[in-house]
């Protein structure tokens, strides 16, 4: 059922998208000829988005999904097809949804009035909506979360729901709202998976809401509310199935706008009485749930220590940008089954102080901390953080608590770290001891602090990378640091970021400005655009370092380095020389190292030498590119019967197991001739140019210049883009060009030509080429 709703989904975005009517054939199955329809297994679906509308067209019964978006309709469409299963009427102008609003869409299973004007809700209007999975009511500013009563209450008996989306239901500015038990209680009764609460200026929930919620509950997204603190934290263990919870944007600043003040706010509302006391009445006489209730308020009674119970399957946190303004003391995270929360995102609050230890966080491995005017981090803070791999306190105030951690043990427990971000923290040195433990560190961020050296011990983070020192007060790298860098980087490339510093170029680091310059594996990041102070305290740039080194080199040093330049520029010269010459001769030394090869493994084996006429295993290679395989096959077939020849091709008669070149090499040396058949195709193939070039080698070197090497043109153009060190194939006229047109005649003749070249001996051979170029 789920994945036939998401395959419907795509469909109705790709609607959605104007581009996308170009590729698909229209069909007509609206009253209004505007409206785009698209065929979906027999059924389908109608686009009638931004079309001015007021009230919604007629369709065709067998529409089953319906696209009004952007249009001014102000009344809930009754008429459409009984069979719909999907229903997008976002930012129209709904004012509300009746009992008989739904009551034919028996089917639906999508609903969307997203950004409408909707101001109530009646109570059973979504009750015969049997089959929806995903309802969406957010940015109805108007409706308020009260509507939430009757909605819970049409939906309890459904099995299907999974999606709610209940986001910014009241006015950005008023009075706060808490959420109390009549409003969700029904909800209980269903297999809700997504609940989204954001934007509702939600200050606190009543104690008992989050123990009637589902225990299906995946997802809960209360952001951008104004919670408070209150018993309701208590609860928040009772969400068994909780994967994800957003606390986000509490309290945050909102801008004001003009039409800000021309919104209803229906703050005082007055919520479906009936409803809520049958569901209070309901909710007190469980049995269960006084049970929880009863848990909870004695857990609240023991002041003596803070523990949290935490979902037992959640993963994910998010907890940032609010505007509280706190200290993450002493206090303990439980579960069930033990901890599972992997990612901490607590970026961009007001958390000053990190005094801890807070417990029960061992399966955390990612925690962002960054932008929280964080100044102290406690010793023991981290204790419990053992698994951690990403740590971010970017953008805080660290830099004292930092300088003063001469024994390390703030991150002592942090064995297993990869990333660790410290940027803007004001930190002006760094303690030797301070990362002793990060053995694992592959990426650390120092910049924009105020660094003036960077010389702590970095040897013992074998698996480092990346090393971000810009925007610091560095003059230059001590030999130490430098050593370890070349040490560190022989196994991998390592990137360092000096960009911005205050890098010095006199006689005293001049080997610091060689280093950078020369180094290999230890790569400096935007190079070209670093500075230093020169001698004269000008500033230069690394742009032409070349220059710089010079200038430097003849105000600092003699000419005694010119043996050791020069030396260097001798090796360099034979190193390119040998290379040039390795790379002429490849092809030659190639075919020798596979011929020695096979002639040692014969020896070994005892086999027979290679040269009389009875040691081929085959009359002929036939070398071609896949491209072609349809005619070699049909060739070699009618070459074999008619001619009685022993032909090799690579498909069926290479060794499996053995390699490619080996292969290759074995069937040209062991082939009386070898044919490739001239292709494009094969002229762009590696392996078929590998091919010609063994058997030129062949030709040459093994069998005393006899030709061995024959060519036949499938494509007249081909011979034109033959490489030009094969021209004296081409002056020779070593090739047999087949017949263009299809006549049977000459298509005859061609094989017999190339069966009898193939059967001849050298003499013969040369005799029937000769022949070929006269005819």
């Amino acid at each position: 059922m789920f994945s036939g709703l998401i395959r419907m989904l795509y469909i109705i975005q790709a609607l959605v998208i104007g581009s996308v009517f170009l590729m698909i054939e229209a069909f007509n199955c609206s009253s209004n000829e505007k409206c785009h329809c698209v065929d979906f297994e027999g059924k389908y679906f109608a686009n009638c988005n931004g079309l001015g509308l007021r009230s919604a067209p007629s369709f065709s019964d067998d529409v089953i999904g319906i696209s009004l978006v952007n249009n001014d309709i102000s009344e809930f469409p009754t008429s459409l097809p009984v069979g719909i299963s999907y229903l997008d009427i976002s930012k129209n102008s709904l004012r509300e949804i009746r009992q008989n609003s739904l009551a034919n869409y028996k089917f639906l299973r999508n609903l969307s009035v997203s950004e409408n004007e909707l101001k109530s809700i009646e109570l059973g209007s979504l009750r015969k909506a049997g089959h929806l999975i995903h309802l969406d009511l957010s940015l109805n500013q108007e409706l308020t979360i009260e509507v939430l009563v009757n909605i819970s209450h049409d939906l309890k008996n459904s099995t299907s729901i999974r999606v709610l989306n209940l986001e910014y239901l009241q006015c950005t500015f008023g009075t706060s709202f808490i959420v109390k038990q009549y409003h969700i209680a029904d909800l209980r009764h269903t297999f809700l998976e997504e609940l989204n609460l954001a934007s509702n200026r939600i200050n606190s929930f009543e104690f008992g809401v989050f123990s009637m919620l589902p225990k299906t509950i995946k997802y809960l997204n209360v952001a951008n509310n104004v919670l408070s603190y209150g018993y309701y934290l208590a609860e928040f263990g009772s969400l068994q199935n909780l994967v994800t919870l957003n606390i986000s944007y509490q309290a945050f600043f909102h801008q004001v706008w003009v039409q800000t003040f021309v919104i209803r706010c229906n703050d005082t509302r007055d919520p479906c009485n009936s409803v809520k006391t049958d569901v209070v009445r309901n909710f007190t006489e469980n049995p269960d749930t006084g049970e929880v209730m009863g848990i909870f308020s004695s857990f609240l009674q023991r002041p003596q220590n803070i523990t949290i119970y935490i979902p037992p399957k959640m993963k994910v946190l998010y907890f940032h940008d609010n505007m509280y303004k706190l200290e993450l003391q002493d206090f303990t995270l439980k579960s069930v089954d033990g901890p599972k929360l992997t990612h901490v995102h607590l970026q961009y609050n007001i958390i000053y102080s990190l005094t801890g230890p807070i417990t029960g966080l061992s399966s955390v491995v990612h925690a962002d901390l960054s932008n929280n005017f964080c100044s102290y981090i406690s010793p023991k803070f981290f204790n419990d953080f053992q698994n951690m791999s990403f740590l971010d306190l970017s953008h805080n105030a660290l830099g004292e608590i930092v300088e003063n951690d001469v024994n390390g043990n703030m991150f002592r427990n942090l064995f297993k770290l990869k990333y660790l971000n410290l940027t803007r923290n004001r930190i002006v040195r760094l303690p030797d001891s301070i990362f002793r433990n990060l053995i694992h560190l592959k990426q650390l961020n120092l910049s924009y602090n105020s660094l003036s050296e960077f010389t702590i011990p970095i040897n013992h983070m074998k698996e480092l990378r990346w090393l971000d020192l810009s925007n610091n007060q560095i003059s230059f790298l001590d030999q130490s640091t430098r050593d370890t860098l070349d040490i560190l980087s022989r196994a991998k490339q390592i990137y360092v970021n000096l960009k911005a510093n205050r890098l010095l170029c006199n006689c005293e680091h001049m080997d610091f400005v060689q280093w950078m310059r020369q180094s290999r594996n230890v790569n400096f990041v935007n190079f070209n655009e670093y500075t230093c102070s020169y001698m004269n305290s000008s500033r230069v740039s690394f742009s032409q370092i070349d220059r710089l080194l010079q200038q430097m080199e003849k105000r600092c040093t003699s000419y005694t380095f010119t043996i050791v330049f020069m030396t260097s520029l001798i090796i360099i010269i034979l190193t390119a020389t040998f290379s040039r010459i390795l790379y002429r001769y490849r092809w030659k030394l190639r075919y020798m190292y596979y011929v020695a090869r096979e002639k040692y493994r014969d020896n070994v084996q005892g086999s027979g030498v290679m040269g009389s006429e009875s040691s081929y295993y085959f009359d002929a290679f036939v070398s071609y590119a896949d491209k072609d395989r349809g005619f070699v096959i049909d060739l070699v077939k009618s070459l074999e019967k008619e001619h009685n020849l022993k032909l090799c091709i690579h498909h069926r008669d290479f060794i499996p197991g053995t390699g490619i070149a080996d292969n290759i090499t074995n069937a040209i040396h062991y082939s009386r001739r070898t044919v490739c058949i001239m292709t494009s195709p094969f002229l762009e193939s590696y392996w078929c140019m590998f091919e010609l070039n063994m058997a030129r080698m062949e030709a040459i070197y093994s069998r005393e210049g006899e030709h061995v090497l024959f060519l036949v043109v499938l494509e007249k153009n081909a011979m034109a883009k033959l490489p030009f060190s094969f021209i004296d194939l081409v002056e020779s006229k070593s090739y047999l060009e087949f017949p263009e047109n299809e006549d049977a005649d000459e298509s005859s003749a061609f094989r017999s030509k190339l069966g009898a070249t193939l059967k001849s001996h050298d003499c013969e051979f040369r005799s029937l080429v000769t022949s070929s170029e006269q005819e």
